[in-house]
């Protein structure tokens, strides 16, 4: 046999045994999360046993919610550089790293929590938001919409004047903080795990997150009042480390999104559910507001400019923020 027939041989024969042994390796998915007995963490059981039933255990997936493996900002760290595979939380949180995940934190965008689900969903909008993070080191495995926003509040929200001069945790974004300021109130953005014990040596007077997270996490048991605003819906994807992906041979990759895929409408399912259910137990552990009409049209007012002022002059957003509207208006029902 010649040299060169033998070399050529010798490499596809070691590439062989290389190909078979990634084939038997397994690997281990870290899906983390800072909330507990939601959307986010129903999701990630799902994909849990999904991904391992199809991959024949060669990807072992452990699901680490109310924040096990650290701080929100710990965990994007995390997914950005490999050492956690999966960061379930909602996008708005990687707005320091790409100002256009904001962009559905929009409030009044959507009609309610099954059209953001759609809408989020719609092709053109999901190709793009989902990738926004591609070159910082991740990618979105799946989006649903998660529930309602309400404002918990440690004394009563009853009508709009109430919330003159408070302090309200928001998430980071310019959109949070305006649409509080509308009310009279001070945003302050504070890590998610910080903010019960926050609510209780009363650093801040309450909260605007969605009751289907708020409840699983006591905030009732602090925070007596919520207010139903219905002004905006929370948005959740799962993220995935490209550090990790790029590590999987390529049929697991298909399986992990796959998943994903198969997930969506559970997700927003649980999203509807949850939101219901939270604002029955709510209702009998404390207390539930909603708006006089009169306030709740004055609130819309206040809260319609709000994006557009934000989103639209933006150059880092507009782009992004004009895919959703397109995407908000093809999903509409007729």
């Amino acid at each position: 046999m010649k040299r060169s027939s033998l070399v050529v041989a010798t490499l596809a024969a070691c590439a062989a045994v290389s190909s078979g042994a990634l084939a038997q390796k397994t690997f281990t998915m870290k899906i983390g999360m800072p909330t507990i007995n939601d959307s986010n963490h129903f999701s990630a059981l799902w994909v849990k046993k999904e991904i391992e039933a199809k991959s024949n255990g060669r990807i072992q997936v452990r699901v680490f919610p109310a924040g096990q493996l650290g701080k929100i900002p710990r965990q994007i760290e995390g997914i950005q550089l490999g050492t956690q595979e999966a960061f379930n939380i909602p996008p708005g949180f990687f707005v320091g790293i790409e100002r256009a995940f904001m962009v559905t934190d929009a409030p009044g965008i959507f009609e309610d929590i099954g059209h953001a689900q759609r809408a989020i969903n719609h092709p053109p909008f999901r190709e793009k938001f989902g990738n926004l993070g591609a070159k910082k080191g991740f990618v979105a495995g799946y989006l649903w919409a998660c529930g309602n926003t309400s404002i918990a509040t440690l004394e009563p929200f009853k009508k709009l004047e109430d919330m003159k001069g408070r302090k309200i945790r928001v998430l980071a974004t310019p959109l949070e903080r305006a649409f509080i300021a509308k009310l009279g109130a001070t945003g302050v953005p504070m890590p998610y795990t910080e903010v019960l014990p926050a609510m209780q040596r009363r650093v801040i007077d309450g909260v605007r997150s969605g009751i289907i997270v708020m409840y699983p996490s006591k905030f009732y048991t602090v925070a007596k009042h919520v207010t139903l605003t219905g002004m905006a819906q929370i948005t959740c994807g799962q993220f995935l480390s490209n550090a990790w992906l790029q590590k999987l041979p390529a049929d697991l990759r298909d399986i992990v999104f796959a998943a994903g895929r198969g997930v969506t409408p559970h997700a927003g399912k649980w999203g509807v559910d949850l939101t219901r259910k939270a604002e029955e137990d709510w209702a009998r552990d404390a207390n539930v507001y909603r708006l006089s009409k009169e306030d709740q049209d004055k609130l819309r007012r206040l809260a319609a400019p709000i994006a557009d002022e934000i989103l639209a002059k933006d150059p880092r957003t507009k782009e992004m923020y004009a895919l959703l509207k397109e995407a908000v208006a093809a999903t509409q029902k007729k």
